[in-house]
């Protein structure tokens, strides 16, 4: 579908195709097959930043990358800006090239502690947590985010103009709001406009089922990469 590098930080990509972060799905079996076949970067399932969840099971699981190639990124999520950049360094410590910052999550027991895209609400708290990340750890930090938290409140220029200013290195937009989960159609004009007033690279989330698809929403939204999620769940093909 695309073969253009992509740069974060130091890395270099071998394109420019990433795989979503999606809980449940994108365990270390999945992301290692996506890779193979095709995946320039492969985001972790998303691991929380509360401490004394770090040795349950799920956790110690989702940050097991034995034998992942790198560079190997890492989805931390809360809502604490301290708390968030423990987890940056926790996770560096623990083998992440690049940490991911999940403010895109709709899913309602995410949203009920303010974490994921309920934190689309609150500016000052989005700038506080990406600066808390970028300045606790030395490798690039990510964000993925969505268009707002719903249609009248379309956060996301504001939101990305944040993040470039903190520091962050790539951003990943979803092309709805929170409260439209995964329904209807994917805001590309949003992205597109979201792209026009920033100037680090920026992921196309949504709706990207096919490689003509994919080629269009290259053209119409001016994004430098894509991010493949429910689709290569189906069909981890679709990286080839």
């Amino acid at each position: 579908m695309a073969d253009k590098a992509f740069s974060i930080g130091p890395y270099t990509l071998p394109n420019n195709l990433f795989l979503a972060p999606m809980a449940g799905v994108t365990d270390r079996p999945f992301r290692q097959l996506c890779r193979k076949l095709g995946a320039g970067m492969a985001v972790s399932e998303m691991i929380t930043a509360n401490k004394a969840l770090w040795a349950s099971k799920k956790s110690l699981l989702r940050a097991n990358h034995e034998g992942e190639p790198e560079p190997r990124s890492v989805q931390i999520a809360g809502a604490d800006p301290q708390m968030m950049a423990e987890a940056a360094r926790h996770n560096v410590a623990e083998g992440a090239h690049i940490i991911d910052i999940n403010m895109g999550c709709p899913a309602k027991k995410v949203c009920n502690v303010m974490a994921g895209s309920a934190l689309l609400q609150h500016e000052k708290l989005v700038g506080d947590i990406l600066e808390a990340v970028v300045q606790a750890v030395d490798v690039p930090v990510t964000l993925k985010i969505r268009t707002g938290w719903d249609r009248d409140n379309r956060n996301g220029i504001r939101i990305a103009r944040i993040a470039e200013d903190a520091g962050i290195q790539a951003l990943a937009v979803h092309g709805r709001t929170r409260a439209d989960a995964y329904k209807g159609d994917a805001e590309y004009d949003t992205i597109a406009e979201i792209k026009s007033r920033i100037g680090i690279p920026v992921i196309a989330n949504g709706d990207i089922e096919t490689p003509q698809k994919a080629l269009m929403v290259l053209q119409k939204t001016g994004a430098d990469g894509l991010m493949i999620g429910r689709a290569a769940q189906g069909n981890p093909w679709i990286f080839q």
